[in-house]
């Protein structure tokens, strides 16, 4: 009884090492990613910031271009322009989604 007690015993810490070295091994490779905060995409599109923020893709491009004077434009949505694309860096938007006065319409 007591020899198959130590048997079943190096068979289960087998078991677990073979599995540990699995998981080890896997994650090491790269195959897959576990990680989903890594995996989210970091810059968003008009159209993405516009589903992210629950508003139209027109009422994004006037956040993003407010006229200020003559060939100026200010923004008050945080974004940065790569050949004549926009695109919005999702943890500058959520920084500003923080800090943005919350106005109530009664």
């Amino acid at each position: 009884m007591k020899n198959n007690l130590v048997s079943l015993s190096i068979f289960s810490l087998a078991v677990c090492f073979v599995i540990g070295c699995w998981l080890i091994s896997d994650s090491l490779s790269g195959k897959k990613n576990y990680n989903t905060k890594e995996t989210q995409q970091q810059l968003l599109t008009k159209s993405e910031v516009a589903k992210y923020l629950g508003i139209s893709p027109e009422e994004v491009q006037k956040l993003t271009e407010i006229p200020n004077g003559e060939n100026s434009f200010t923004s008050e949505i945080p974004h940065i322009k790569i050949d004549k694309t926009n695109y919005y860096p999702k943890k500058a938007i959520d920084k500003w989604l923080l800090n943005t006065e919350l106005i109530v319409i009664q």
